[in-house]
Parts: structure tokens; C-alpha cells; sequence
């Protein structure tokens, strides 16, 4: 059976037929029968061109039926429901046709593939394992609908609850009813018992004022009746307790509150009811954010450092929290609740990663505000290097390039011991270690000298040639000068370079592992002093070394080295990891070194350990001497002051600029003192000198110290809200739906925008939507919910109010959406089947139904058609040029075929010797008589003339015919004989 794409195109093979037979009679110059062949031809290759055109199909019977079976193993599915899932399909593959095919997906949040197509006539053991905490019916009939294999009739029989979480569903449906696929639904029971009691949500205004009464609304989904209490907290402090009675259906707790503290709040509502069966959904959680004075956050690395900022910002009325080394907030929500964060003279050691990346989040999603003030334990010298907050800054750490004449060297002891090798999260402690010892590589300028010591085995120099071999360096048998189990490696010529060599050594540190015993202290000093003493002198000479504080060898003398290396101008700071018997031994060697001693257990701050103390030791990083600012630039931050009278400042942190930021006052040397930026919605701004009495300390009691502080502050500060603005979220069905409302203070429509939504999702990832506009002053966005926890939301724009505003909400998703569904979703089930032409609830016996109207196989003979075209149009035209009748043709043809097969018989026949030597001699006397005789060499003696043939031998043999001249021949004697 045929079928043709665009039968329209069979309507001109009539006349293009007919066109070939006229133009055909008018051959000239051929035989009939050759004008016949060459018409029929001709026919036959228009033919075949129509036909292509016409989108010729071949119509292939289909063999059987194959049926997809797609599996609901989300967690709102019943335990009874899963039993009947698999008890349908065994059932279903008992009775299957014996030439059908089955296949099973299963599916939850994602969809796996447990079986693919075949003869399966039993069910094994279901072996994935999906995300229960989702139901996305759409990607799991999207790759059922990919696992059909061709010439079978394809069928799908959907078993779930109904209760999708993502995806849709019926578009997927849509598709499937395009490619004749039938969806046959089979519902299943839900998790829900009847003594089921859950929150569906807890309404709170998004926006309130300080002190003033809102209303809080618990709404409770109850399956029966049941007594309880619901608890309210506040930021995880219980601010009500509410004894409620539930009835069948839905109810509705109210309550108010007040919050007297200005900033962003969490609200958590707690159900405890009897009769229960299911308490993970009996939590609800929103967030208010409450309007008051502009209020900052001052982190002060010492304690009083900050009471000269203080005291300016209360006498601008701008509330002002101080908080020291290790009491920085933890959650991103208590920094929402500030307007701008101060770091002064703050180490980035009293930060966790998960604090930076927090601090990081507010700033750029929603608009809080960021100062950094110096120090000695600010920017480069606080460790901040590499860090998520120096990304933040509108000044780069990144120092190398600014010319120095006074150089430092550095030398990194390393401890590549066994206990090394211990895992700290997902990363190595030796991995971290070899990281922190990149990162102050990478932080010293080109002409600064470095070295690096590493100490498992034994102790050796790791040296630039280390990176060119596959050795391990951290084994025996990679030490370039053998210092292992103890023995004193041979000191190289060069074990110190220059900081513009240091990648060599950073790709060997990158295959840094532990191995070995513990570190040996007292050989490791030795070789880092031998090694500085065979170098010319610096600005200053230091040693970091890093070693576990439970196994250090080789203690013995090591306090008087370091005291000796001490009076030699060389200072030793230790970085003791971990609580350990050697810890107070460490303590001692870092006093006697007159370095600085770290105890961490962290490895996660050894990067920034390092850095700092590079930093700080070799104070390459501070610029010291009294200096006068410089305005570089007229901004509103430097208004109100006389900068001609301005007391010097008396050193400062250095840094580079970067392209993008603005550099609004410079050092005498032309290095960045105060600059500022955007960064996302937040303003960031960077002081590189300090706000306390000693590198500040003549701008105290200045009348411009003041005014200068409110400016920079106010600047950071994150713009306020309008009430003619409003951003608002819900979260429904699986997605969020977010809408602007933009009017004008006169209540006109602000159109025509495009404010960009960003969205910060539970796991401190981020997002970017448009907001489309959906109607007069009104934008919306939409994004999928995958994940649990606060949702933070922002936009940005003047819309219309000539000033920078930043818009903020949250919504909260407490539970997966799995865990509020009581019922199964029959009418989304229904309308897959009736979209589809399936089945609702089949009968296991009719999982194998051929579909009423099945899709046969169909394959493209057009392409086949186009080459038989042009091979008969080869044809014609040979026909036509070569004038051959068909009888010499096919003599030719097996004249040609029978030489070729003589030929390759003749070469696979064995040919016996004598026949050989007879062949050969026969063809020598016949080159004899056509006279071509040898010429004989000098060697040669000459043979006598033939005997006379005997009477015996045939005549032919004795007087052999005469060969035929050649053409040669007759041609000379054809010149013999003209006259």
C-alpha cells in the first residue's frame, strides 16, 4: 500500500507523459525500436520525478501493539495505591499478546526508565528510585512517548493520582494525541486517610509598619474533626499559642501581631492536632517585611572601634547595631532585616563561606547596602582574597601589577602527612591545605620570592621542573633530593623564585594529597633557612607553616631554630589544624617565631588563614605614612566639606581600581581610597584607610569626620519603597506567579516597562525573569516552584519616580506539594483520556488493545525514486550517444564477462612445471621465427645451426608460415616500391 505526502502533484503526470510521447516520435537519426526504448525511458523517469514530488510513501503493516506503562511512585501516592499500580501491570503482562511489547517508566519529581521495550510477561522488582517529593506527569509521558520502537502500535496506560507538581500535563497529551498515541488513565488512591489535618497556608501582609497591628491567617485543611493547638513564632521566638477545634473542610485561624524592630521577619505556623496522620505538613511559614528608620549593621573586629561611627549615625537618627568577631548573623534573613552592612576592620577568618555567600545574596538580590572600611585586618591583610566579599568590592585585591621596589619572601611549609588525608564535607584537608597554599601564590606581586616546602615522607623543596613529570611529587619516588622517612633532603642550587614563576609550581600543588607520617618540624625550618640564607636580602623574610596539631615529629630544638631565625630577621607564623597533643608545642614555636599562631578546625578557612598572614607579616599590603586624600571626582558623598583643610590620614590598605567602578578620592600615590558601585541591586562602597583613632585618628575631632561618614552611609543605604509601587507573589499549582503594579503618586499607570525580576531561590541560587506587562501599570512573571524554603524577589527601576527604587517580597513553600493533596485529580485524568481517545480505569486484559486508529508504518520511497531517476537519465543519454544495437551490446557484454572469468580461472589453476617449461619454450621458438634473435655476449660461444627437420616432425614444424609483418615493415617496404 501507497500514500502519497502531496498527491497534488500527480495531476501533471498526464501531460508530462503525453509531452514525452510527442516530443518522442520526433527522434531522428535512430532505429524505431531504439526511439521506442528511449520513449519508455523517458515515460518511466518522469514517472518516478512526479512521484517524488508527490511525496511517495510505502504503507508497512504493523506487526503489534506496544504498551507503555507509566508508574506514579511520588510521595502522595498511597502505599495501597503503589500495590495496585504494580498488581495492574503484572496482571496486564499475564495476558498480553505473545507477539506484544511492554515497557514501564516511573516517575516523581523525575522519570526514569525501569524497562524498555520487549516480551516482558512478568513484572521484576522496580529498581528506580525518583524524587518523591514532585509528580511531573508531563516529562514522564514525554519519554514513554520516545521509547516506542517502529512498526508497532504504540499505547500508553498512565497510573498516578493525578496530583502534578510540575510540568503540564496535558500539553504533553496534546502531542500524544498528534502522533496517535491513546493515554489510558488508571487513578490512583492518595496518601490522605481520613484523620488527615494540614496548613495550606499562612497569610500575613507582605508589607507593614513598625508597631502598628496586622492580621495573621492560618488556614487549616481538616479530613475530619480534630482538637490542637497551632503555635506562632516569630524569627524561631514563640510569640502565640492558639487552641483550635477543626471541622471537615477548610478553616480559618485568625490572629494579630505587631513587631516593634523594623527589617525582614520570618513567620512560622506549627499544627499540632489529634486525631494526625501525617505531621510533615503541618508547618506554615511566610515573611513580613516591616517599615521603619533606616537601620545599618556594624561588624567592628575589635571591640570599641566603632563608637566614633556610632555616635554619627544616632545623631542622624539611623539605627545602629554593633556586633564583634564571631556573632555576625548566620541566615540571610537577619541580614534582610538592615539596610546597609558595615564591615570596619572586620577579618574575613570570623566568617563561614555560607555567611559570605548569605551577605553576597542580600546585597546583589535585594539591595542591601555594603561598606568596607581598612585596616589591618581589612582587604588583603583580613583574607579576604578569593573571597565571595571581594568579589563584592568596587576595588580589587588583586595588587601585583602596582610597581614596589621592596619586595618580601615567602616560604609555605606544607604538612602532606596522612592525617591530612581526612575529609572535611566533600573536600580533602590536604586539598584545601594545597589551595590555601595557591591562593598565596597567586595573591604576592611578580617581584615578591616564594618557596614551597612540602613535608610527608620526609621534607624537600618543590621545585618548577616537578610540573614537567608524571612523578608524585608527595611520594619517594617523585622527591627530587630523597628526603624521606626523616633523612635530610640535599639542598637545590634554587629552591626560591620569583613569583612570576609560580604556576609551575601551582599545577604540582594541585596534585597535593597526604601520605606518610607526621610533619618534621625541626628539618623542615632547616631547609627553609637554608634555603633564605642563599637568598639576597628583602624588605622581609616569612614562613608559614601548616601542620597537624596532633602529630608533629622532630620537636626537639625546633623552639631555639625558630628563635635564631627570629634574630635573623626572618619571622614564623603556624597554622595548627585540628585539637591535638601538639597544639601548645605549636603555640610556643609561633611566639618564638615572632609570628602569629591560628588553631582552626575548619579547613575551609586555610585559604584565608594564609592569605591574612602573608598579608599581614610582610605587610605588603599596607601603605604606611601620612598622606592628604585627593578628590578625584564630585560626588554627592564629598558635598559639605572643605577638602582644602583636610587633616591627613596615616596609612591605608592597598588595592587596584576596577574598570567599572568609580573612584572618588585617591592617596598621594594615585591608589584607590574611596570608591563605589553597583553591585546587582545593592550599593557597595570601599574605604581603604580606617575609621578609628589610628590610621584615622587626626580626622577625630575634625568637623568634617562627620558629615563625611553620613554621606558614605546614606549612599549605601537601600532605597525605600513607594506605595504607589508594589510587588507581590503567590505560589499555585506547582508555579509562582509574580505581579508589579506600577502607578503613578496620582494613581496614572506607569507603562511601557521592562523591570527585570530577580529571584533568589531556597539553595542560594538565582534566577532572572522579565516581567511582561499584562494590563494597564501591571507586569507579571511566572517560574516553576522546585524547591522548599523562602523565595526572595526583586526589581529595580525608577518607574517613572526619577529616582533609583528597589522593589522586595518573599513568598515561602514550608512543604513539597506532595504532602497538601487529599484526593486524587479525576478530572485532570479524565480530560488525558478523552484528549488522547483513552480509557479511563481499563480492565488489565485491555491494556493490550489495538488503538482504534493506529499509525502505520510508513517509509519515504521518494529518495529511492530520485536516484532511479538519474540513473535512467544516465541511461537516455547513453542510449542516445553511443550507437550500439542491442545484440552487439549484449554480445560485447559476455565476450567481456567470459575473457574476465577465463582470466581469474587461469589464475587460481595451479600450473604444473613441465607445462611451464613447455609454455615457455614455445614462446621462445615463436620469437625465434618472428626473428627475434639474442644478441650473443663476448662470453657467449656459438651454437651450431639447427639440424634439418626429419621426416618424422610435421611439416608445419619444418617450413613455419611466415608471421605478419609488423608496422614497421610495411611500412619501409611500401617506401621500396614507390618510385
Amino acid at each position: 500500500m501507497v500514500q502519497f505526502t502531496e498527491p497534488g502533484y500527480l495531476l501533471l503526470l498526464p501531460p508530462l507523459l503525453g509531452w514525452v510521447w510527442w516530443t518522442g516520435r520526433r527522434i531522428l537519426g535512430v532505429s524505431r525500436a531504439r526511439r521506442r526504448l528511449i520513449i519508455a525511458l523517458r515515460m518511466l523517469l518522469i514517472t518516478l520525478v512526479v512521484l517524488a514530488l508527490a511525496g511517495w510513501q510505502g504503507v508497512v503493516p504493523l506487526r503489534s501493539v506496544c504498551t507503555l506503562f507509566v508508574l506514579d511512585r511520588s510521595a502522595s501516592v498511597s502505599d495501597a495505591g503503589r500495590q495496585k499500580a504494580q498488581e495492574y501491570v503484572r496482571q496486564a503482562l499475564t495476558q498480553a499478546p505473545e507477539s506484544a511489547l511492554s515497557a514501564w517508566v516511573v516517575f516523581g519529581n523525575e522519570a526514569y526508565v525501569d524497562a524498555m521495550p520487549a516480551q516482558h510477561r512478568t513484572l521484576p522488582p522496580i529498581y528506580s528510585r525518583p524524587n518523591p517529593d514532585g509528580t511531573d506527569i508531563a516529562r514522564a509521558l514525554r519519554l514513554a512517548t520516545a521509547l516506542f520502537p517502529d512498526g508497532y502500535a504504540r499505547r500508553i496506560v498512565l497510573l498516578t493520582d493525578g496530583n502534578e507538581t510540575a510540568g503540564d500535563a496535558l500539553a504533553v497529551a496534546e502531542v500524544a494525541r498528534t502522533e496517535g498515541v491513546p493515554i489510558d488513565v488508571v487513578p490512583l488512591e492518595t496518601r490522605m486517610s481520613r484523620h488527615e489535618a494540614l496548613i495550606e497556608a499562612l497569610e500575613t501582609p507582605q508589607q507593614v509598619k513598625v508597631g502598628a497591628p496586622y492580621e495573621v491567617r492560618v488556614v487549616v485543611r481538616s479530613q475530619g474533626h480534630a482538637e490542637g493547638t497551632i503555635l506562632i513564632d516569630r524569627d524561631g521566638i514563640p510569640v502565640k499559642s492558639l487552641p483550635v477545634k477543626l471541622a471537615p473542610g477548610v478553616n480559618v485561624i485568625t490572629t494579630t501581631l505587631r513587631t516593634e524592630k523594623p527589617g525582614t521577619h520570618q513567620l512560622r505556623a506549627i499544627l499540632q492536632a489529634q486525631p494526625d496522620s501525617d505531621p510533615r505538613n503541618n508547618l506554615g511559614l511566610a515573611v513580613v517585611f516591616v517599615r521603619g528608620a533606616p537601620k545599618v549593621l556594624i561588624a567592628e573586629g575589635r571591640r570599641g572601634i566603632s563608637e566614633g561611627l556610632r555616635s554619627v549615625l544616632k545623631a542622624n537618627r539611623i539605627e545602629a547595631e554593633v556586633v564583634g568577631t564571631g556573632n555576625f548573623p548566620a541566615q540571610m534573613e537577619s541580614l534582610m532585616q538592615y539596610d546597609a552592612i558595615i564591615f570596619n576592620d572586620y577579618p574575613a577568618d570570623a566568617l563561614s563561606p555560607q555567611q559570605m555567600l548569605a551577605l553576597q545574596s542580600v546585597v546583589r538580590d535585594m539591595g542591601v547596602g555594603f561598606i568596607m572600611i581598612g585596616g589591618e585586618r581589612s582587604y588583603q591583610p583580613g583574607g579576604y582574597y578569593g573571597t565571595p566579599v571581594a568579589e563584592m568590592l568596587p576595588v580589587d585585591l588583586e595588587i601585583r601589577h602596582r610597581q614596589v621596589h621592596h619586595a618580601s619572601t615567602v616560604v609555605l611549609i606544607v604538612d602532606a602527612s596522612g592525617s591530612m588525608n581526612n575529609y572535611i564535607g566533600q573536600h580533602k584537608v590536604a586539598h584545601l591545605a594545597a589551595e590555601a597554599s595557591i591562593q598565596t601564590l597567586r595573591m604576592l606581586r611578580d617581584n615578591d620570592r616564594f618557596g614551597v616546602i612540602i613535608s610527608s615522607h620526609g621534607s624537600d623543596w618543590l621545585l618548577p621542573e616537578m610540573a614537567r613529570t608524571n612523578a608524585d611529587p608527595f611520594s619517594c619516588e617523585g622527591r627530587q633530593f630523597q628526603g624521606c622517612h626523616g633523612q635530610r633532603a640535599s639542598q637545590p642550587k634554587h629552591a626560591i623564585f620569583d613569583a612570576a614563576q609560580r604556576e609551575p609550581i601551582i599545577s604540582v600543588l594541585q596534585r597535593v594529597y597526604g601520605t606518610g607520617g607526621g610533619i618534621f618540624v625541626r628539618g623542615s625550618l632547616e631547609m627553609a633557612l637554608a634555603g633564605l640564607a642563599m637568598e639576597p636580602p628583602t624588605r622581609s623574610r616569612h614562613i608559614v607553616m601548616l601542620a597537624d596539631a596532633s602529630d608533629c615529629d622532630e620537636q626537639e630544638g625546633s623552639i631555639a631554630l625558630a628563635q635564631q631565625m627570629r634574630a635573623m630577621g626572618i619571622t614564623l607564623s603556624v597554622i595548627a589544624f585540628g585539637k591535638g597533643k601538639d597544639t601548645a608545642f605549636l603555640k610556643q614555636l609561633a611566639q618564638a617565631g615572632g609570628g602569629q599562631f591560628y588553631e582552626t578546625t575548619r579547613a575551609d578557612v586555610l585559604p584565608r588563614l594564609f592569605t591574612a598572614d602573608v598579608s599581614m607579616m610582610t605587610r605588603s599590603a599596607i601603605e604606611v605614612g601620612a598622606f592628604t586624600p585627593k578628590v578625584a571626582a564630585n560626588d554627592e558623598h564629598l558635598q559639605g566639606i572643605d577638602w582644602n583643610r583636610t587633616p591627613a590620614l596615616l596609612a591605608y590598605n592597598l588595592t587596584s581600581e576596577r574598570p567599572l567602578a568609580q573612584t572618588l578620592m585617591r592617596t598621594h600615590k594615585d591608589d584607590p581610597l574611596l570608591a563605589t558601585w553597583r553591585y546587582g541591586l545593592g550599593t557597595v562602597v570601599a574605604f581603604t584607610s580606617d575609621a578609628q583613632p589610628r590610621w584615622a585618628q587626626r580626622w577625630f575631632g575634625w568637623g568634617g569626620y562627620s558629615v563625611f561618614w553620613t554621606n558614605v552611609i546614606r549612599s549605601a543605604l537601600r532605597p525605600s519603597a513607594h506605595s504607589n509601587l508594589t510587588l507581590t507573589a503567590t505560589a499555585r499549582a506547582g508555579q509562582a506567579i509574580v505581579e508589579l503594579q506600577a502607578f503613578t503618586p496620582e494613581g496614572a499607570p506607569i507603562n511601557g516597562l521592562t523591570p527585570q525580576l530577580r529571584v533568589g531561590l531556597p539553595d542560594g541560587s538565582q534566577q532572572t525573569y522579565t516581567l511582561q506587562m499584562v494590563g494597564s501599570g501591571r507586569y507579571q512573571a511566572q517560574f516553576p516552584i522546585r524547591q522548599r524554603g523562602i523565595y526572595r524577589l526583586s526589581t529595580e527601576g525608577d518607574f517613572g519616580t526619577g529616582e533609583r527604587v528597589v522593589l522586595n517580597t518573599s513568598f515561602a513553600i514550608p512543604y513539597p506539594m506532595e504532602y497538601r493533596f487529599t484526593r486524587p485529580n479525576a478530572p485532570l485524568l479524565t480530560r488525558i483520556a478523552e484528549l488522547t481517545g483513552g480509557r479511563v480505569n481499563p480492565e488489565p486484559s485491555r491494556a493490550f488493545d489495538m488503538p482504534p486508529n493506529p499509525r502505520p508504518l510508513r517509509q519515504e520511497l521518494w529518495s529511492l525514486a530520485l536516484l532511479v531517476s538519474l540513473l535512467l537519465l544516465l541511461t537516455d543519454i547513453t542510449i542516445r550517444r553511443v550507437m550500439v544495437t542491442v545484440p552487439e551490446f549484449v554480445g560485447a557484454l559476455w565476450r567481456r564477462l567470459g575473457l574476465a572469468l577465463t582470466r581469474r580461472r587461469a589464475r587460481s589453476a595451479p600450473i604444473p612445471t613441465a607445462t611451464r617449461l613447455q609454455m615457455a619454450k614455445a614462446r621462445a621458438q615463436h620469437r625465434y621465427q618472428a626473428g627475434e634473435h639474442p644478441k650473443p655476449t663476448p662470453q657467449a660461444v656459438a651454437s651450431p645451426k639447427p639440424a634439418p627437420p626429419t621426416s618424422s616432425e610435421p611439416a608445419a614444424r619444418a617450413s613455419p608460415a611466415p608471421s605478419a609483418p609488423d608496422t614497421l615493415s610495411r611500412l619501409l617496404e611500401a617506401k621500396k616500391r614507390k618510385p
